[in-house]
């Protein structure tokens, strides 16, 4: 019983690697992870940085006391705090009261290696960085000896340090030991049932390693390319790259910006070009690695090189792997709106490994809920109330979490998918919130919220057309709006409603001349209706204004 499990409750100085062990911890053991930083960010609607900008350290620190007595009183936790969480006696007491506490360190030049740029750091502000850190380590020197136990993390790997810690809480009886001597697979499967163009899509942690193994039998060439971004390609495409040689695949890497004013015509004719160059046949494979963008422009590419190439999605962002990897929709923007030009082709294999989530800046993630709350919305009541219920280990990026709820996000849209391949009936309900959402970004020329963002926005609209026309109760309007803001996305729009109206007119969904609707009749009931009059949008736009 998870009531009875202690904490593992993880501290040290910034960039010790507290998040990642952390959560690697938190699969093996069967815990839930914990960020108290990220949980912080969730309570207040802002990130740390402005915390400390608008309202204070002393501010900070009192909501982070309260935040350690909210977890604290929960079990079976692994708790990553904050760098100076424990300095103050009364949290440091609370934690070793509800498990094990465990700091972990690194030498001073391995922590400025690791910290990059310090916009985001409030206690790094003013002065030299090198000093700032040293005179921080010195400050909190002895709370940090304090711990149950001490890991120096400077040299070695996240497995590493895992396994040091695992040896010491067996060691103390804290878990049984042998209990975790293997990391869980946790992978689950799910088949696209589409005739000769079936696929599967496997989600899990720590899938990136068997990419090799997994397309083994999809009778690939023995050369290919790897279409991802720079990002993406140094987080993960080297150990990629190496991954796929060892299945005796030799790949090159080719790589676009993951930006969506360069997902159109004019990348999508270099990146022929770059394929012509290395000389590609029909079964040479096509790994897309990163998130919409190069999903959806290499999916394209993909789709018309040669007539069709071989399609390996790899999405490393949260709307990737929850909607646009699946489907088979890819495409590229015009001037005149977004996926314009655009066909559908199903992959070969989607691999969605959840740990690249890991890596993503807290307003990326935080975009891609975005997506997770729209198909609850049309299709699914239970899993909308799950994610009300579960706010705060979503945004903690608990692993087990992020496994369900991509894969509950994927058989949503994989059974619309399977009912209508081609969006010509239901599977139009995906588009929930895009209508305004596409010509959000379009009116700001794709500087302005990010997709996600722009989706959340124009999902309220929507519902309040629905509240309108007296389809939808207004207490689900309400729940939409509070869900949305909980996960730090927009109800309101940023822009001219004017500018967005004119947008719409080249929505790609216009049918006869009408501009066509998802709308709610409730949580998890979506309809398509046509506007009777620009007029009733124009006052959904105000009202949303």
């Amino acid at each position: 019983m998870k009531r009875n499990k202690r904490n593992i409750i993880l501290t040290g100085f910034m960039a010790t690697g507290k998040s990642s062990v952390g959560r690697r911890l938190a699969v093996m053991l069967g815990y839930d992870f914990l960020d108290l930083d990220t949980l912080i960010a969730a309570e207040a609607g802002m990130p740390i940085s402005q915390i400390f900008a608008i309202q204070g350290e002393a501010a900070f620190r009192a909501l982070e006391s309260r935040m350690v007595d909210r977890v604290a009183g929960r079990r079976g936790c692994v708790v990553a705090t904050g760098g100076g969480t424990i300095v103050n006696q009364r949290n440091l007491e609370a934690l070793k009261r509800s498990g094990v506490v465990v700091t972990l360190t690194a030498d001073p030049d391995t922590l400025v290696a690791r910290i990059g740029p310090t916009d985001d750091r409030p206690m790094l502000w003013g002065g030299d960085t090198r000093e700032r850190v040293r005179l921080l380590l010195e400050e909190r020197a002895q709370a940090y000896a304090r711990a149950d136990l001490i890991v120096d993390a400077s040299a070695q790997t996240i497995d590493q340090v895992v396994k040091h810690i695992l040896d010491f809480l067996a060691l103390h009886h804290v878990v049984a030991k042998g209990a975790t001597a293997t990391l869980p697979a946790m992978a689950e499967s799910l088949h696209l049932v589409l005739g000769p163009r079936s696929y599967e899509v496997i989600i899990g942690p720590s899938l990136l390693g068997e990419v090799g193994r997994l397309i083994q039998d999809l009778n690939l060439a023995g050369t290919g390319i790897l279409v991802t971004n720079p990002v993406d390609n140094r987080r993960f495409g080297q150990r990629l790259v190496r991954v796929l040689e060892e299945a005796k695949l030799a790949v090159t890497c080719i790589e676009i910006p993951e930006q969506e004013e360069e997902k159109g015509l004019e990348r999508l004719g270099w990146l022929y070009r770059q394929m012509a160059t290395h000389r590609l046949e029909r079964r040479s494979p096509l790994f897309a690695l990163g998130g919409v963008v190069t999903g959806e422009l290499a999916g394209f590419a993909a789709a018309t090189y040669l007539r069709g190439l071989p399609l390996i999605q790899i999405p490393t962002s949260l709307i990737a792997q929850v909607d646009t990897s699946i489907g088979g929709k890819v495409g590229v923007n015009l001037p005149e709106g977004k996926n314009l030009v655009g066909a559908f082709y199903q992959p070969r294999l989607v691999v969605t490994d959840v740990e690249t989530l890991a890596a993503l800046e807290e307003r990326e993630f935080r975009a891609g809920l975005a997506e997770v709350v729209k198909i609850a919305a049309i299709r699914d009541r239970e899993f909308f109330a799950y994610l009300e219920g579960n706010v705060e280990e979503v945004l903690s990026r608990d692993l087990r979490v992020l496994v369900r709820l991509v894969k509950r996000a994927c058989e949503i849209k994989a059974s619309i998918v399977e009912a209508d391949e081609w969006e010509t009936d239901v599977r139009s309900f995906l588009n929930f919130g895009h209508t305004v959402g596409h010509a959000l970004e379009a009116a700001t020329f794709y500087r302005g919220p990010n997709h996600g963002e722009a989706v959340a926005a124009g999902m309220v609209v929507a519902t309040t057309l629905s509240v309108q026309r007296g389809m939808c109760p207004g207490e689900d309007l309400g729940r939409l709006k509070a869900l949305l803001q909980a996960f730090g996305l927009p109800i309101k729009l940023p822009t001219d409603p004017a500018e967005i109206t004119r947008f719409v007119r080249y929505d790609k969904k216009i049918q006869g001349g009408q501009i066509r609707f998802v709308l709610l009749r409730g949580i998890g009931d979506a309809t398509v209706a046509s506007l009777e009059t620009l007029g009733e949008l124009e006052t959904a736009l105000a009202a949303c204004a």
